[in-house]
This record gives structure tokens, sequence and C-alpha cells, in this order.
């Protein structure tokens, strides 16, 4: 992400039969908010991390 200039991002892995992670997807708008049960808390937190404007 860090190269890509991404502060935030939903990225998509398969995971094959032996636990090998493949990354499928960088989506810069990926969406959380069908998350019911940490939807306020995930809300808050990407909202502090974009204002703040860096992962560092």
């Amino acid at each position: 992400m860090r190269r890509l200039g991404l502060v935030f991002a939903a990225l998509d892995f398969i995971v094959d039969s032996t636990g090998t992670h493949y990354l499928v997807d960088v989506n810069p708008g990926g969406q959380w908010a069908w998350i019911d049960q940490t939807r306020g808390a995930i809300t808050h937190a990407l909202a502090d991390l974009l204002e703040k404007g860096t992962t560092t």
C-alpha cells in the first residue's frame, strides 16, 4: 500500500489447501459497513487514519 500511496485499502486474498495466501485485489475503495459487529470501530479507526494521512 505504501508503494501505491494508499492509506487505506481492502485486500482480498485466496488461501489454498496448504495455507498459502495469494493476493487477489487491492481495492482503495473497499467496503466494511456490512460488518455489523465492528462497523463503528472500523469507521472511527479509518476516519482517524485518513485524517492523519499516513500510517507512520
